[in-house]
């Protein structure tokens, strides 16, 4: 099983999220080639686990790819075998964390509310914020630090790349890029050019974060 320094080893996870899987895939390989870290595939886009099973082999496993949207114990085991490292839930779901302990895989557990988090810390190392921006972003993690000071976040939704440092020096363990890095008017004309481009943004403000 990853850990998640291993999971996320930049800090910096692109979320793609598109009705087009050949432009989904193209805008992976464009992202970690502009120096994102960590790649989640959404179970939305179509042949999802055919992009994952191509990127972790076009990889050579050695670039953390995980499957986001993910809503049942079966799915679990079907990313694992496409190469998946990591799966991500929407919600705090307790059975499809179960399935991840039996298949040794990373699992990353929605959460929005203190509570919510505060539940899925129980079971999961890592708790996906999303979406993050409804309800104040950097602020609003702030906010969380007071009651769970300890909790582990991956933040997502409606992030933009210049709260990437922000966010990293609130602590958070890694943040999720959607729209900022995969803007769907670029995959929908193929511009991997600019993908390519918004990830170093996004590697560089990782590094500042450390500076």
């Amino acid at each position: 099983m990853l850990t998640c320094e291993e999971a996320f080893p930049n800090r910096v996870a692109g979320i793609v999220q598109t009705t087009v899987p050949e432009a989904a895939f193209r805008a992976c390989v464009a992202a970690m080639e502009g120096g994102v870290g960590t790649i989640e595939v959404s179970m939305t886009v179509p042949s999802c686990l055919e992009i994952v099973r191509g990127l972790a082999a076009s990889t050579g496993g050695t670039l953390p790819v995980g499957v986001g949207e993910v809503w049942d114990e079966d799915t679990v085991k079907k990313a694992k075998q496409a190469g998946a490292g990591f799966i991500v839930t929407p919600t705090d779901l307790p059975e499809v964390a179960e399935a991840c302990a039996r298949e040794d895989l990373l699992c990353v557990l929605g959460g929005l509310t203190p509570t919510e988090i505060q539940r899925a810390s129980r079971r999961a190392e890592l708790v996906k914020v999303y979406p993050v921006k409804s309800l104040g972003g950097p602020e609003y993690v702030r906010w969380l630090r007071g009651p769970l000071p300890e909790a582990s976040l991956l933040v997502a939704g409606g992030v933009e790349i210049d709260q990437v440092e922000e966010y990293l020096q609130l602590g958070v363990a890694a943040v999720g890029l959607t729209e900022a890095l995969f803007p769907p008017e670029a995959l929908s004309r193929g511009d991997t050019a600019l993908v390519t481009a918004l990830a170093r943004r996004a590697a560089a403000a990782s590094r500042a974060s450390w500076a």
